[in-house]
């Protein structure tokens, strides 16, 4: 980086830092808004001893009588002063604005950066430099990766009282959210000497939200449906007394609250209602952000999530990383249908393996007292540490394994802890 780059860029976050110190949060403004530049001339110093230089040129000048000194004096002036000004005020009315601010993407989508460079002023830039850099989750076409973020830069030139759009298309590399963590300008002086860096005062909103691309889980067959609920099943040994599918002959048996009247009265003979069987088949997705081949674990979650919404099973999500407030974990309660469905999405994108985990003896704690609402846990962790974990006599527990070539579900074999608390349970 320039060192003039890395100065302004010191100096940007230097005050942002105060504004957090005084109370004041770092503002990320949006489309309709401009906070400005932090704006920065190469070689300020050198400006300065130029101007004394010129001083004693006029003064040698003037205590010569030489008429050339007087006019080098006036010309090298007027260069400085041209130059100086040039550098001052170009930027003075620029503005650049994002014109869509969120993204939503799956791995391996192309997307587009749209920016719209507004220049009010009368003065052109011929030598323009924009650089934009953003988390690793995307790439630029024609970006460059560095260690801490992907970066590009372009160069452009705009005339005066002008307005233009620039198209920055990237593809999106890898599960997680992508901000803006860099943007800065540097305009080249137009007489050939210095630059002016500018870096934005605040944050410009703008991120990129990249779903894990789903991937097929073999072993759902293993899940049977066990308990009275609100999923339709034939095989289910339950009935829901509230949805009457039909009558049939009454039988020796039946309880008298079954009895069909109406249709009784129709057949004039006893007919029992039938009652649709029913089960409960909701899942509790476990997901240990310390996990090996964590993100082709989270592909299999998000397939199955898909599968949930298409056969209208509900679902609920526990994550083992530690938040502010009440609860001091990552949960999303329990639903069904297309919102639950982006709302579970939307937390796997916005998991990160960076964040602060839950002790694993306090996280199973929670976790047992979230298993007992749902028959079924399925975790995207290891099968030694999920064994550890204690989960209630009528929870039975799947681990998420990556086989090379895919993902597959295996059911959890039943320790000592499982067998005491069933023995318990009886």
């Amino acid at each position: 980086m320039d060192p003039n780059q890395y100065d302004l860029h010191m100096k940007t976050r230097l005050q942002r830092i105060k504004q957090r110190v005084k109370g004041k949060k770092s503002i990320a403004y949006s489309n309709g808004e401009w906070s400005g530049w932090v704006h920065q001339i190469e070689n300020e110093r050198l400006y300065r001893l130029m101007n004394a230089v010129l001083f004693l040129l006029l003064s040698s000048s003037i205590f010569l009588g030489s008429t050339s000194l007087i006019f080098l004096f006036f010309a090298i002036l007027a260069y400085m002063w041209g130059n100086f000004y040039y550098l001052t005020f170009v930027s003075k009315k620029l503005e650049i604005h994002i014109i869509e601010e969120q993204l939503k993407l799956f791995t391996e989508d192309d997307g587009m950066l749209r920016l719209r460079i507004t220049h009010n002023s009368l003065l052109p830039i011929f030598f323009g430099k924009l650089r934009v850099g953003t988390d690793k989750n995307i790439l630029f076409q024609h970006g460059e990766e560095l260690i801490h973020m992907n970066q590009l830069h372009f160069n452009f030139q705009q005339v005066g009282r002008s307005q233009w759009e620039v198209e920055l298309p990237f593809t999106a590399i890898k599960r997680g959210v992508a901000q803006l963590r860099l943007f800065d300008m540097e305009i080249d002086s137009f007489f050939g000497w210095g630059k002016a860096y500018l870096q934005t005062k605040d944050k410009m909103q703008f991120e990129v939200i990249v779903y894990p691309r789903s991937e097929k889980v073999a072993g759902l067959e293993k899940i049977s449906p066990k308990k009275q609920g609100e999923q339709p099943s034939r095989s289910s040994l339950f009935e829901e007394k509230s949805r009457v599918l039909g009558t049939r002959d009454y039988v020796p048996g039946d309880p008298f609250g079954s009895i069909h009247w109406k249709a009784t009265a129709r057949m004039n003979s006893l007919q029992s209602k039938v009652y649709e069987r029913t089960t409960l088949l909701s899942w509790l997705f476990v997901i240990d952000i310390s996990s090996s081949s964590f993100e082709e674990k989270m592909r299999g979650i998000a397939f199955l999530l898909h599968y949930a919404t298409k056969h209208n099973i509900s679902f609920s999500i526990l994550v083992n990383i530690k938040k502010l407030g009440n609860p001091s974990y990552i949960v999303m309660n329990s639903g069904e249908g297309k919102q639950q469905l982006y709302a579970g999405m939307m937390l796997l994108a916005r998991i990160k393996v960076e964040n602060v985990m839950i002790p694993s003896m306090t996280f199973g704690q929670i976790l047992h007292q979230q298993a007992v609402r749902h028959p079924y846990v399925i975790a995207c962790t290891e099968q030694a540490v999920m064994e550890k974990w204690d989960l209630p006599a009528s929870t039975e527990g799947f681990v998420l394994e990556n086989v090379g070539c895919g993902v597959k579900l295996v059911r959890l074999r039943k320790g000592k802890k499982h067998r005491k608390a069933f023995m318990k349970h009886a």
